[in-house]
């Protein structure tokens, strides 16, 4: 009786109890986790140290898992939270597990109850692989996405969406950023102090001007001193095209021009590379505006376009790109948004050095700028990226590979077919997920030869993105493959992606097809005849026409008790809207 009067303070305190029981679980759960993978990284394979990790973390995972139904973790830059509080923090945040999933963009992590040892294991393996790696930082959203886990579930957002930079083309040429200090009205004393800050500024600029001659520094010193308002790169764009414009003497034109090349080099070497890009824009605004304003016996005005497209082509040579790599990798504190608007700024002879630096730069950040710019620029120029197909690091070979999907140009399939053999899987992959996403009979084509490549991990990426981009000339493969002798001994996983990608192809098309498998009975090998006959039901269920609904009612009909539920289960997804999940059926314990 007297638990039928506890008082509600009481309850409360007990609820609380609980939670913090919950809480102390996971936290040491967790701790589990990141030691196990603390082992990955401190012994050999073959060590029985990182095995009995293993096994005892799958265990206690079990346990709290039997409990509680999922381990949900919320994910910082150097901290894991469990119901919001800290259950694990980053010692070194370089190589903690936290910073790892937070800079790939992973801001939620799951285990959910039923998890398998073999998927704790290869999410294990993932993350040894990412922390191991020292050449190149691997996408480990990636690498966890090709593990196709059933009971780990991961949230992403999109790395750009967490910082709001504005793109450089939507800050306008003629944007005056000393309005801002101007405008203000100075505090009492500040005056001097605001003096003091424009002087500075003023001798900085000339520093920058060195190679002008005395008499134009003198000049330009005079037209300063004018200004109330002076702000440096304001005014010094405002002279530089007021001489670009006026001048007639193509002798002084050209000193002028050698010396804006010097301020650019001078401006690279000390990482400006704002002022750099502002710089290049105005070049790129006078050459458009000269050459639409000149007629074709206007010989003065052409040898002006020509003169800074020179300019401008030596800045995207050799050795100046090389140098701004040299910059990027010495500097640890570089924007990035201001080197991509340089690099765009640059002509097209710019794309092979860039593409060079794929294979320099240190820092996973430079590169994957640089591949956006090489996607930008090579949209008219693939034949040019193109060529870092032959680049002698894996590294590079991938990552021109993925420029060329995003750009998703048919021309872009001839380059990614002569790395369709490369040595490392890694870029295989990245071949075949870049023809998913360019249209065209080509990369169709190449996508269905694939279909029976020798690994089973291309068969797999590759019957996937058949299903997504719906191919319907992938259906007599897909058949001629179910329909061979070697099919019922292929991977689980893999038998179970070729009849669901037939059924999303082909739809009401394949419903006889699948039928057929479903009715066939045979008495040898039972066990792996019946797995075919489960995944083609569970194919079924991915068809979501009334043809599909009647067939699954037809076989929910047969006597076979195993058939009656796996048709049964189709069609309580089918009537519920959702699709069928994806763990295989285990046929181990099917009394047939």
């Amino acid at each position: 009786m007297d638990a039928l009067h506890v008082s509600e303070p009481e309850s409360e305190l007990e609820i609380e109890e609980v939670d913090q029981k919950q809480f102390e679980s996971a936290k040491a759960l967790v701790l589990f986790l990141v030691k196990t993978i603390k082992s990955l990284l401190l012994y050999p394979k073959n060590n029985p140290i990182p095995r009995e990790f293993k096994r005892k973390l799958h265990q206690d995972f079990c346990n709290f898992l039997d409990s509680n139904e999922e381990l949900r973790l919320g994910v910082k830059s150097s901290q894991l939270l469990y119901q919001g509080k800290t259950v694990h923090e980053d010692k070194d945040r370089e190589e903690g597990m936290a910073y790892a999933l937070h800079k790939d963009g992973v801001r939620e992590l799951t285990f959910v109850q039923g998890l398998e040892q073999e998927e704790l294991v290869h999410f294990l393996e993932v993350m040894e692989l990412y922390l191991k790696s020292t050449d190149l930082e691997e996408d480990l959203v990636t690498l966890l996405w090709e593990k196709d886990f059933n009971h780990i579930k991961y949230l992403v957002v999109d790395d750009l969406l967490d910082v709001n930079v504005p793109k450089a083309e939507d800050i306008p040429d003629d944007w005056d950023f000393s309005r801002l200090l101007d405008s203000e009205t100075p505090l009492s004393g500040e005056e001097k102090l605001l003096l003091e800050q424009k002087e500075e500024q003023r001798r900085e600029l000339l520093e920058k001007l060195g190679e002008f001659s005395s008499k134009e520094i003198e000049e330009i010193h005079k037209l300063l001193e004018s200004d109330d308002h002076y702000h440096s790169w304001d005014d010094f764009f405002t002279i530089l095209g007021e001489v670009l414009t006026t001048e007639d003497n193509f002798s002084e034109y050209d000193e002028l021009m050698k010396n804006i090349e010097k301020i650019l080099d001078a401006l690279i070497n000390a990482s400006d590379l704002d002022s750099a890009s502002k710089i290049m824009r105005r070049l790129r605004g006078f050459e458009q505006a000269t050459r639409n304003s000149s007629s074709q016996t206007d010989l003065g005005n052409q040898r002006k376009v020509e003169r800074i497209k020179n300019t401008i082509d030596q800045a995207g040579e050799e050795g100046k790109i090389r140098n701004l790599c040299r910059v990027l990798n010495e500097k640890e504190m570089v924007d990035l948004s201001k080197v991509k608007e340089y690099l765009l700024s640059l002509n097209s002879n710019s794309i092979p050095p860039i593409l060079h630096m794929l294979g320099e730069l240190k820092n996973f950040s430079s590169r994957k700028m640089v591949c956006e710019v090489l996607e930008e620029v090579g949209k008219d120029h693939i034949g040019m990226v193109g060529q870092g197909v032959y680049d002698s690091l894996w590294y590079v070979v991938r990552n021109v590979a993925v420029v060329l999907g995003k750009i998703g140009k048919e021309e872009g399939v001839k380059f990614l077919k002569k790395i369709m053999n490369h040595s490392d899987m890694r870029v295989k992959k990245e071949v075949i997920t870049s023809l998913i996403k360019i249209s065209g009979r080509e990369a169709q084509g190449f996508l269905v030869s694939a279909l029976e490549d020798k690994d089973n991990e291309i068969r797999l990426l590759v019957c996937r993105g058949l299903a997504q981009r719906k191919e319907k000339g992938a259906l007599p493969v897909l058949m001629k493959i179910i329909q061979s002798d070697q099919f019922i001994d292929l991977p689980t996983e893999e038998k179970r992606c070729v009849l669901e990608s037939l059924a999303m192809i082909g739809e009401d098309e394949v419903i006889p097809f699948l039928k057929i498998l479903v009715d066939k009975r045979r008495w040898l090998r039972r066990d792996k005849h019946n797995e075919t006959r489960i995944f083609a039901i569970r194919a079924l269920g991915f068809i979501k026409t009334q043809l599909a609904h009647q067939t699954l009612q037809e076989l929910s009909k047969k006597r076979n008790k195993v058939i009656r539920q796996a048709c049964q289960s189709a069609l309580r997804k089918l009537d519920s809207g959702f699709i069928p999940e994806k763990e295989p059926a285990k046929t181990d314990d099917i009394a047939w």
